[in-house]
């Protein structure tokens, strides 16, 4: 029997000295604490981040709950975490929380 494809995949590459995870699909909470944990362990080795929200289809609360989770954690402390605009489920999840324009947002496309 096969396995229904993942609706959420972390890619996870590095540039420049940052690791930059690509989120793709679905985040929400089934997948949120994972991404945490990714998030933290980085945090706790002092590795800067970007996160490239461009390619996800969905995010609800618990996925934004980790956004500013991680960003209160970089404005606090002495590790880099950036986000990419995202998509425009992305865009509308963060307007209608009032959180637009609140993220540590980098322009233009991941390379």
């Amino acid at each position: 029997m096969e396995h229904p494809p993942e609706s959420f995949e972390i890619e996870e590459s590095r540039r420049d000295g940052t690791t930059v995870l690509t989120l793709h699909g679905e985040l929400d909470l089934a997948y949120a604490d994972g991404l945490s944990a990714r998030l933290s362990e980085l945090r706790d080795r002092g590795e800067p981040v970007l996160l490239d929200l461009d390619q996800l289809e969905f995010i609800d609360s618990s996925g934004l709950r980790v956004l500013l989770q991680a960003t209160q954690a970089s404005e606090t402390g002495d590790w880099r975490f950036q986000v990419t605009r995202g998509s425009m489920a992305v865009a509308r999840l963060l307007r209608g929380a009032g959180r637009e324009g609140r993220l540590p947002t980098v322009e233009g496309p991941v390379e």
